[in-house]
């Protein structure tokens, strides 16, 4: 049972942290490993500090942030920071998509796609509907899967693997965990999983 547990917006940055964790350090993490926060300032309600996180620090655990840095990667940066000092917590934080950027989980799966034409299709017409005034919600990741998947998008346990939470990102010919541009999360993890 590792040392720390990993706090995450949702279930989809829980199922791709897993099975990252496991294709890149050979580790296998369970649910208890992980806790979802709901948004990225989930980790607080109302100034006060979300109850798991203190158990976690009360039993000796170290508390890893992953949160999508989305419009302002500084001003998220310092804000989660400056919120665990006031909460007299030790914090580690990992921004997606790669620690120095704005971004999400979408963007970091739209760079690790295996297939860059049918990527680059849907971040094409992204870009042309959100000239309207309602913005695409990040559907080019599912569109995505719905193409290469084709008819066989529902697993042997009746499971939309097109879905966030269900998706197999240990799939080679889909995703590239390998890709250079994870080595900013590789080196953030290797700190806590070696």
């Amino acid at each position: 049972m590792p040392n720390f547990r990993i706090f995450t917006e949702g279930k989809g940055d829980i199922k791709f942290l897993k099975d990252y964790i496991a294709e890149i350090f050979n580790i296998i993490l369970t649910d208890e490993d992980f806790d979802t926060l709901g948004s990225w300032s989930g980790y607080k309600a109302s100034g006060i500090l979300k109850a798991s996180i203190k158990e976690n620090t009360l039993n000796d655990k170290t508390n890893i942030l992953i949160l999508d840095a989305d419009t302002n990667f500084l001003s998220r940066k310092a804000e989660v920071e400056n919120d665990f000092i006031t909460f007299d917590i030790p914090l580690n934080l990992f921004l997606f998509p790669n620690q120095n950027n704005i971004g999400n989980l979408e963007d970091v799966l739209a760079e690790i796609a295996v297939d860059k034409g049918l990527m680059k299709c849907f971040q094409d017409y992204e870009k042309c509907v959100n000239l309207y005034p309602k913005k695409l919600n990040d559907s080019r990741i599912y569109s995505y899967l719905d193409m290469l998947l084709l008819d066989n998008y529902i697993d042997e346990n009746k499971k939309d693997m097109r879905k966030e939470e269900f998706r197999n990102y240990q799939n080679k010919n889909h995703w590239d965990l390998t890709s250079e541009f994870l080595n900013p999360l590789k080196v953030f993890l290797a700190q806590f999983v070696m």
